[in-house]
């Protein structure tokens, strides 16, 4: 007969589920089970201490007798953890591809002048705001860190008239710029946005 682990004596549970001497809760089916509650049991005669052989004494009945309270109480059962609750990631938002850029129209200073010279209206409609891949002499170069200015002027390699192209560049190219020198021949791309009164690249890049 096992043992209670309140009181120390061989018992055995009552139907509800407690020691037959203490009233400790004993919540394993190893235990022997008596037919009956502990209120039940301490109602009758108390049982004779258990003989050194772990034989079990008589139980006589003893009305009206107030049942013992326990010394001790259950431990509560340990809860169980809560399920971990995986963090969803956040979706990844697809960024839109950037638009292509539009191919450069290829001209010369001596073409783009030629236009406005035939036709104002025509030339704006052809060139305004258009990418132009456009080849020329250099006749200046600009590089002033300090008034943050950075261009090239291009003019026409046949006729060298009054009438130029200016090229404007971002700071990054100060130091291809240093490289060139007048009466170079080369090719700027960049995007045109002047007038037959002052023509005028942005965003300019060096071509090859």
């Amino acid at each position: 007969m096992g043992k209670c682990p309140n009181c120390g004596r061989a018992t055995a549970r009552t139907e509800d589920w407690a020691c037959q001497w203490c009233g400790y809760p004993l919540l394993s089916r190893a235990y022997k089970k008596i037919p009956k509650t502990f209120r039940q049991l301490k109602g009758e005669e108390p049982h004779e201490p258990e003989s050194s052989a772990g034989e079990e004494t008589e139980v006589s009945l003893l009305p009206n007798h107030v049942p013992l309270i326990p010394t001790r109480t259950a431990e509560p059962e340990p809860m169980p953890e809560p399920e971990q609750v995986l963090e969803s990631k956040p979706e990844q938002v697809q960024e839109p591809e950037p638009e292509p850029i539009p191919a450069a129209k290829e001209t010369t200073v001596e073409q783009l002048i030629s236009a406005y010279e035939v036709d104002e209206a025509a030339a704006d409609a052809e060139f305004v705001n258009k990418i132009l891949k456009l080849t020329g002499v250099v006749t200046k170069i600009e590089v002033n860190d300090t008034l943050d200015v950075h261009y090239i002027v291009l003019t026409s390699a046949e006729s060298k008239g009054p009438q130029s192209v200016r090229c404007l560049f971002d700071k990054k190219y100060e130091a291809q710029l240093n490289q060139l020198t007048k009466e170079q021949t080369v090719t700027v791309q960049g995007k045109y946005n002047g007038s037959i009164i002052a023509m005028r690249m942005r965003d300019c890049v060096l071509g090859r």
